[in-house]
């Protein structure tokens, strides 16, 4: 009760975007995942000027992706045709295309899912993956779906929709939505999204909330509701078993769950199936889903990971919080690795805005440092900043590159 009030107190004397992770967009304010589609949002939105400058877009108070998404699936998306591969050059300029908007996934998404996000039924034999929904704000009679591998541009007809009505939002500067100046560039191959100036993002509070261990474990092994599910204790580790193949491992220091399975040969999802196979098992443990996201897939395409997002920007941690991996190996050995801890509830703070230097300053440093060779891509997102004894977290924004194949804050290489 005391923490209750304490809380109101805060929220009473200072109502710092309090409200910024509901979807005001629409009179719905709930915004948990509720399909498959939603699960695999793109991440990201950029518009290009005019004049060809690129901004990122993010808003307290509008999903903008998800305001996009309902948009597009008003359009009645048809024919396609490859209209350049293989071409870096070509690409650039499409990435950079002037009066676009531009939404971008964190890894490469099937066809497929881009289908179920958007309700279409683009050919998914002619094109197998999407990097990059590229939409041209004046008039548009099509779209452009990127595919980074191979350099390749689709264009696909809009055979039906009122695109000027649905654009409306993204062609003005409206209050609810700020911007950061950003450009794409294309660095060894690898399509980046850099930030050519210093720029400042707001530091967010959040409350933790933790999942039951055994409601979640229970959720992910038991076939039915009459099943039995055995525990097990072990110093700092629960054991959670249901038969001979299903386990669930609890590490009571670190709040981890990881949970096992044996598929039989028969069971073992294709690849093309891991997307929406996965899905289902993540929606079965009873997780809110709201602000998670679709974040890459690895280990040779069998095993995919997904963080919580806020604003567009990934959230990381090092005891990996708010995040879940996926795997799900061709010997029929199924896991699932997550924690039981999540950030829910948003709380206001008194912290200024964190202050980021460009990317080309960051690329510096790591160069001085010998590190940059060993970097493959770079990201800003957010550090969640807690200890054991407390229930509120900080997130504080940064720059995460990709070293030696993990994601880890830039500022440990500079040490």
């Amino acid at each position: 009760m005391i923490i209750s009030l304490i809380l109101s107190g805060i929220i009473w004397t200072n109502p710092f975007q309090y409200d910024h992770p509901r979807d005001t967009s629409s009179g719905n304010q709930n915004t948990s995942a509720q399909s498959i589609g939603d699960l695999y949002l793109p991440t990201q939105v950029v518009k290009n000027s005019s004049g060809q400058d690129q901004n990122l877009l993010y808003s307290s108070r509008v999903n903008l992706v998800r305001q996009a998404q309902r948009q597009i699936k008003h359009w009645q998306l048809g024919w396609s045709v490859l209209v350049k591969n293989n071409n870096s050059d070509v690409y650039l300029s499409y990435l950079r295309q002037p009066d676009s908007l531009m939404l971008s996934y964190s890894d490469p998404v099937p066809a497929t899912i881009f289908n179920e996000t958007f309700a279409q039924t683009i050919d998914t034999s002619r094109i197998k993956q999407v990097d990059h929904i590229l939409i041209h704000l004046n008039h548009p009679r099509s779209i452009y779906l990127l595919c980074d591998q191979g350099y390749r541009v689709y264009r696909v007809r809009i055979g039906r929709g009122n695109t000027d009505k649905y654009l409306k939002p993204f062609i003005g500067n409206t209050h609810s939505i700020d911007k950061v100046a950003v450009e794409h560039k294309i660095i060894n191959g690898k399509t980046l999204l850099l930030y050519p100036h210093s720029f400042s993002l707001p530091v967010f509070g959040y409350q933790v909330t933790a999942q039951n261990a055994d409601t979640l474990s229970q959720n992910l092994i038991s076939s039915n509701k009459r099943s039995t599910v055995n525990t097990n204790h072990n110093g700092h580790i629960t054991t959670y078993r249901d038969g001979d193949d299903k386990r669930v491992f609890y590490d009571h220091w670190n709040g981890e769950i990881h949970y096992r399975n044996f598929l039989s040969k028969q069971d073992v999802p294709a690849s093309s199936e891991l997307y929406s196979y996965f899905y289902r098992l993540i929606a079965r443990t009873g997780i809110p889903l709201n602000n998670l996201r679709y974040d890459g897939i690895s280990q040779h395409q069998r095993m995919i990971s997904y963080r919580s997002y806020v604003e567009g920007f990934p959230i990381y941690n090092h005891d990996s919080y708010g995040a879940i991996k996926v795997k799900a190996a061709n010997d029929g050995k199924l896991q699932l690795w997550m924690s039981l801890y999540n950030i829910q509830v948003p709380l206001p703070i008194d912290r200024q805005a964190e202050k980021i230097p460009s990317t080309t300053t960051v690329f510096n440093e790591l160069r001085e440092n010998n590190k940059l060779k060993d970097i493959s891509d770079i990201r800003v997102g957010y550090l969640w900043r807690s200890d054991s004894t407390s229930k509120v977290v900080r997130l504080t924004p940064t720059y995460f590159v990709k070293y030696n194949g993990s994601w880890i804050n830039y500022q440990k290489l500079e040490k």
